[in-house]
Formats: C-alpha cells, sequence, structure tokens
C-alpha cells in the first residue's frame, strides 16, 4: 500500500512525497499555539464495556487503561474515509511506543454520504452481499483492503440517538431511533444535557441542508454535541478521565482541531452542497498573524500541495497533542 489515498475510485495523491517548492508557506509557530480544551470525565473511559470487531466480549477498553489512545468513529464509504490513511501515518509515527494506541470505535449513524453501496447502513451492505461478517468486521476489512490500516476495530457502538440523513425535512434529535451507547453518552457530553420530552437529551446541532439549519436547547436548558459525522476524534489521557474532542475534519488537511478551515485556504460551496477548497487571497483574522494574500498562489502550482501541507501541520499538531498527554501521569 502506497502513500495515497483512493476516494471514489479517483486517485488523490494528498498523501505522496511533496516536492520542494518555492512558493511561500505560513510558519507553523504561529498556528502551532492554537488553544486546545481538556475535558475531564466522572468516570473512566477504560472502565466502559466495549468489545472488538471479532469478538463482542473482549474488554477491548480495558486493555488500554494507562496509554494514552486516540479515538475515532467510523463506518465504511464515507466522505471522510480516506483520513484512515492520515491515521495509519500517525499509527507509524507512534509505532516504537507501547504507551499509545489508536482506537477505531465502529458506529452506522451517518446514512448521507456519497457512496451508494453503503447508502443503507452497514448491516444492509452485509446482507445485500451475503457476507456472514459483523459490521465491525465490514468496517476494519474496508479500512485495511483500501488504506492499509494496523489498528484495531471495535464490535458496532451507537453513537447517536437518531441516524442522520440528508433528507431536508430531518430534525436532529426530534425523533430518536436508537439508544445511544454509554460510550458515546460519555464522550459527547450528552449525560450533562437536560432531557426534552422525548426522553433524549437536547443537542445543539447544526444541520445546514435541512429546514431548520440548527438546532438548539431551550432557554435555561443544558444540551449538547452530538457527533456530526464520522471521524470525530477523543484522544484519551492514562487514567481515562480527561479527553480532548476534535472535529471530524481534523486530519484531512483543510480544517483545524475544531473543524475550522485552515486560513490559508478558502471555500466556495455549490447549490448542492459540494464544497469547493482553494488556497490564496485569504487574510487571517487572528491578532498578530499576517498571511500573504498571494500565499500558494505561484502560477504552476499544484493545489493538493496545499492540502498535503495542511496534513503534515495537522499530524504535526496532534503529535505535540500526544506527547503532551503521554507526559502527564495526573490527567
Amino acid at each position: 500500500m502506497d502513500d495515497t489515498i483512493f476516494l471514489h475510485n479517483h486517485r488523490l495523491p494528498w498523501l505522496g512525497e511533496t516536492a520542494v517548492m518555492d512558493y511561500t508557506i505560513p510558519s507553523k509557530e504561529i498556528f502551532e499555539n492554537e488553544p486546545c480544551r481538556i475535558n475531564r470525565l466522572p468516570i473512566s473511559i477504560y472502565d466502559l464495556e466495549l468489545g472488538s470487531a471479532n469478538d463482542p466480549n473482549e474488554d477491548i477498553l480495558g486493555k488500554l487503561a494507562g496509554k494514552v489512545t486516540l479515538l475515532f468513529n467510523v463506518a465504511a464509504g464515507c466522505g471522510n474515509i480516506p483520513q484512515h490513511a492520515v491515521l495509519e501515518e500517525l499509527n507509524r509515527r507512534f509505532a516504537d511506543n507501547p504507551d499509545f494506541s489508536i482506537l477505531a470505535v465502529v458506529v452506522d449513524d451517518f446514512w448521507c454520504h456519497g457512496y451508494p453501496e453503503f447508502q443503507d447502513g452497514l448491516q444492509n451492505y452485509i446482507d445485500g452481499h451475503g457476507l456472514s461478517i459483523s459490521p465491525g468486521q465490514m468496517a476494519c476489512k474496508y479500512a485495511f483492503e483500501n488504506y492499509g490500516s494496523t489498528y484495531p476495530f471495535t464490535s458496532q457502538t451507537y453513537g447517536r440517538y437518531d441516524k442522520h440523513t440528508y433528507d431536508p425535512k430531518w430534525v436532529p434529535g426530534e425523533k430518536p431511533t436508537q439508544e445511544m451507547s454509554n460510550f458515546w453518552h460519555y464522550l459527547t457530553g450528552a449525560y450533562l444535557a437536560d432531557v426534552n420530552e422525548n426522553g433524549i437529551p437536547y443537542q445543539n446541532e447544526v444541520a445546514g441542508w435541512t429546514d431548520v439549519k440548527r438546532v438548539r436547547p431551550p432557554d435555561h436548558k443544558r444540551g449538547y454535541a452530538p457527533l456530526r459525522g464520522n471521524f470525530e476524534k477523543f484522544l484519551i489521557s492514562r487514567s481515562g478521565e480527561c479527553f480532548i474532542r476534535y472535529g471530524n475534519g481534523f486530519l484531512f488537511g483543510q480544517r483545524d482541531r475544531n473543524n475550522n478551515l485552515f486560513p490559508w485556504l478558502s471555500i466556495s460551496t455549490s447549490e448542492d452542497g459540494i464544497e469547493d477548497y482553494r488556497g490564496g487571497a485569504v487574510k487571517s483574522s487572528e491578532p498578530n498573524v499576517n498571511l500573504e494574500s498571494e500565499m500558494f498562489s505561484a502560477p504552476n502550482f499544484d493545489f493538493i500541495e496545499i492540502i498535503r501541507f495542511g496534513v503534515t501541520h495537522s499530524l504535526d499538531l496532534i503529535t505535540k497533542d500526544i506527547n503532551f498527554m503521554l507526559s502527564q501521569t495526573e490527567l
């Protein structure tokens, strides 16, 4: 498996070796001090029950106790799926450190992506193809065969109270269709939220393609931020009681830890919701940050070099966070 990624059967060499270019890139020192929020839990994540893809009775979390672990939610065939290649690159960075692990936590909550074969979910794909495997094994198989992923996968969990769809009439959290797994109940902060008349926690969620656009809890009610897509990431401390949460677009080379667009990129969105990223002519709104408007605008510049820069920068940011967590014995 080489360091290119595949999306809809098109080679996207975002992860290839970056050639030496003569255009200007921003200093990493400008962005590497971006603040991270460390969240604290009333329990240890490592004490919760979660099986592996091959054995639902295996205590996969208990085996990680005392380590720093990067968890992320995943299915198969979603728009963020090429991040497996980036995560495997991160996995190789820490291959010689036994105190760090990556764990893919399988969900099937986002039936709203550009892979028609998975549009009705993992189990329907398995049944339709006559496979004798579990959803966790399906997600693991897909990642290994397409991206060479070597980190472990869990059995299927439920990351939301509803299935995320692109129906314009869909209202996030309006109609519960499943019971959220206890694991996600804690990591998303649902355990802190007030409960609505349907018996589920109030959500604070943006859904720009729907008629409602956004749902918020009523005044004086506390809500929580549910999983908004696959590949949200959670860096868990050794104790399992503290974590850093990252947006699902982080590590794709376009967005920072909080899913905000990197300041050296601009974006436009077509009527059908397709996002188009471009470099150059972008000024930072941050104080004391001066980005040249000509950035990344060399005449023979290939846009994939911007993405590769963003991927490398993102990997450096999360590496710094991992090393911080590894150095802490009281978190």
